[in-house]
């Protein structure tokens, strides 16, 4: 009834403004038609169905098309192009029926509204897309989620969830830096294969060894949508606190929202947030001012900054850190990094001959051009777990760094080839104090932010007793 309830909403309401009862009926097979092709595009590449927060993004694909079009592939965008064409065409050709069917469609379309609101919030959906959608179909599944994930209630839940978090309240008893980087993509690719070398993980090995703590992390996304791990650390929130927000949470910030920001802001601390792209993608730039960010640094900040491939490098957002603690040097600084250089799509990034020898033994098959890519950037990534933690032995004051991946990268192709489904992304947790063992715990992301305070609680021994010295790289 819901399935048939949408469908008749959108037909009426076509006809009514148009006037073309064929093309109306086409509107609506071209319009479930483009929602499906886009819907098996997303579940290829990252494992999940189309939501109804995927609505939101279609501007961003217009605005960032190289995030995007590249995972439709070229049949996929024909068949759209021949969709829109002939609506279109049908549109020109149809003659317009007369003002009073017109009013009665409109008639019609409103009636539905109701008729939708109530069967919507009949249904009891899981908010497992994939379950959700074989037991309803995928029409009524999406426009389920659609109206109960876009009601006042939804709102208000969000709202309740976070004021309700670890952080809404407290502040720091001790204060040493704390920086916090989510790694674009990043996690233990040895894992899948001896084939795997340990070159591009030399100084995660060094920083696992004498972190407080380090592990392998279980984070709310596969493959993309980077802000739900994001928010996750932020907030302390686990993705089923969030309801429908958990598909897309900062699409429901729009007022002060508590997160570790705000916690550490209540402390005297200097809050920065650093993600060398464009500061509305996601709407960071308003979810960051309402989550109490005193500054928020995006690619307007990153000018000077090399590139590698199409965007700003890691070794840019690692001067950009450096830079932020020496200008805050008499006040404590919370800094946390989004970094963008290993994001995808890897397929369209050149490769060179030989390029593979220091990272896999696969060799140089195009099967492997995508990992070889990747294990390129997370060569980069290791490089800026060395510089920050070798700058942070020497420097006097007492930090806490913490680096993740926010989700493991949309390598179908290459997981499939090597017989792996990885879905944990990796963390560890340092500090320049204390004599830490390298701690092992699997932890949800959610639970990282308690484990920076775990961290920083040590930290007043050394205000206690001033010859402690900071811990020392062995040789």
């Amino acid at each position: 009834m819901l399935h048939v309830a949408a469908v008749a909403l959108v037909i009426c309401a076509s006809l009514s403004l148009t006037g073309r009862p064929i093309f109306s009926t086409v509107l609506v097979v071209v319009l479930i038609a483009l929602l499906a092709v886009i819907g098996n595009a997303k579940y290829e590449s990252l494992r999940e169905p189309f939501v109804f927060t995927d609505l939101t993004l279609f501007s961003q694909a217009f605005a960032h098309p190289r995030l995007y079009l590249p995972f439709l592939g070229i049949d996929k965008a024909l068949a759209i192009v021949v969709g829109v064409a002939a609506a279109a065409t049908g549109f020109v050709l149809e003659t317009p029926i007369g003002m009073l069917g017109r009013c009665v469609s409109g008639v019609l379309a409103v009636s539905c509204v109701p008729l939708c609101l109530v069967l919507a919030r009949r249904l009891s959906p899981t908010l497992h897309p994939e379950a959700d959608q074989l037991r309803f179909g995928f029409l009524a599944s999406f426009v389920t989620y659609l109206i109960n994930g876009l009601g006042r209630a939804e709102k208000h839940a969000f709202a309740r969830a976070v004021d309700s978090g670890p952080f809404a309240n407290g502040r720091p008893e001790t204060r040493p830096d704390v920086i916090v980087i989510q790694s674009e993509s990043y996690f233990d690719a040895r894992r899948m294969s001896e084939s795997i070398l340990s070159g591009p993980y030399v100084q995660f090995d060094r920083a696992r060894r004498e972190s407080f703590e380090q592990g392998q992390l279980t984070v709310p996304a596969w493959g993309a949508n980077t802000m739900r791990s994001e928010f996750a650390l932020l907030t302390g929130l686990p993705s089923t606190a969030l309801r429908y927000a958990r598909f897309y949470p900062y699409l429901y910030v729009r007022r002060v929202c508590a997160s570790i920001a705000g916690y550490f802001s209540r402390g005297g601390y200097l809050t920065a947030a650093l993600h060398p792209y464009y500061a509305d993608f996601f709407g960071r730039r308003r979810a960051f001012r309402f989550m109490q960010f005193d500054r928020f640094l995006s690619i307007e900040n990153f000018d000077d900054a090399p590139r590698v491939g199409p965007y700003i490098g890691d070794a840019g957002v690692t001067d950009a850190i450096i830079g932020l603690l020496q200008e805050c040097d008499d006040r404590p600084v919370f800094a946390f990094a989004i970094t963008m250089e290993n994001h995808g799509p890897l397929h369209l990034e050149p490769v060179a001959a030989g390029e593979s020898d220091t990272r896999h033994s696969l060799g140089d098959d195009a099967r492997w051009r995508d990992l070889t890519a990747y294990l390129r950037h997370i060569e980069n990534a290791d490089k800026m777990i060395g510089r920050l933690t070798d700058y942070l032995r020497k420097r006097k004051r007492p930090a806490v760094l913490c680096f993740y991946g926010d989700h493991v990268p949309a390598l179908s192709s290459v997981f499939d080839a090597l017989a792996s489904e990885p879905i944990h992304s990796d963390y560890l947790i340092w500090r320049n104090f204390g004599n830490d063992p390298g701690t092992r715990r699997d932890v949800p992301v959610e639970t990282l932010g308690c484990a920076i305070q775990r961290a920083m609680m040590l930290e007043d021994r050394i205000e206690a007793d001033p010859q402690t010295e900071l811990q020392q790289t062995p040789a």
